[in-house]
C-alpha cells in the first residue's frame, strides 16, 4: 500500500512537473519594433500659403477653401514617424482641402524621393514636392475636369 501510495505521489509530482516545464517554453518571442520612419519630413508644418503654380493663373477652389476655412493659416499637419499624419487648428481647413489632398487623422504619408504620397482609408494620392529645414512645398492638381489641362497650386509650409 506504501508503494501504491509512494507510486502515485511520484506519478503525481511527475505529471505536475511536466506541466510547468511545458507551460513555462512557450515562444517568449518579442514583439518587433515598430518602423521608425526618419525622414526630414517628420514634424509639425503650418500653412503658410497657397499660391497658384503659375503666377497670373486663377483657382477658383483657392477662393472657396479661404471662404470655407478662414482659419486655413492656423492649419498645422504633423507628420509622425510612425507614418502616419495628425492635423490641428482648423479642421474647416482638412475637410475644404479633403477632395484635393487626403490629410486627416486617419490618413498616411510615405516619401519616395521627390514624391510624397498621402492616403486615407478611402483614397491615395502622389504629389511632387520640395523640401528644406524650414520650408516644405507641395504641388496640387486642383483640376477636377480630367479633360482639361491640370491647373497646379502650392500648398506652402514652414516647420514649427
Amino acid at each position: 500500500m506504501r508503494f501504491t501510495q509512494t507510486l502515485s505521489k511520484t506519478t503525481f509530482l511527475a505529471f505536475l512537473f511536466m506541466a510547468i516545464v511545458i507551460v513555462a517554453c512557450k515562444d517568449d518571442k518579442d514583439e518587433p519594433d515598430p518602423v521608425v520612419d526618419t525622414n526630414p519630413i517628420v514634424g509639425t508644418w503650418q500653412v503658410t500659403a497657397i499660391t497658384p503654380e503659375t503666377a497670373g493663373t486663377t483657382i477658383p477652389a483657392l477662393s472657396l477653401v479661404t471662404t470655407f476655412a478662414p482659419c486655413l493659416m492656423n492649419l498645422k499637419l504633423t507628420f509622425k514617424a510612425d507614418n502616419t499624419i495628425a492635423t490641428a487648428d482648423c479642421p474647416e481647413a482638412v475637410s475644404a482641402i479633403g477632395p484635393y489632398v487626403p490629410v486627416g487623422n486617419d490618413s498616411k504619408w510615405k516619401v519616395d524621393g521627390d514624391k510624397l504620397t498621402l492616403s486615407n482609408s478611402s483614397s491615395a494620392q502622389q504629389f511632387k514636392f520640395t523640401q528644406t529645414a524650414t520650408n516644405l512645398t507641395i504641388i496640387v492638381n486642383t483640376n477636377t475636369d480630367a479633360t482639361k489641362p491640370p491647373v497646379n497650386a502650392l500648398l506652402v509650409f514652414k516647420r514649427i
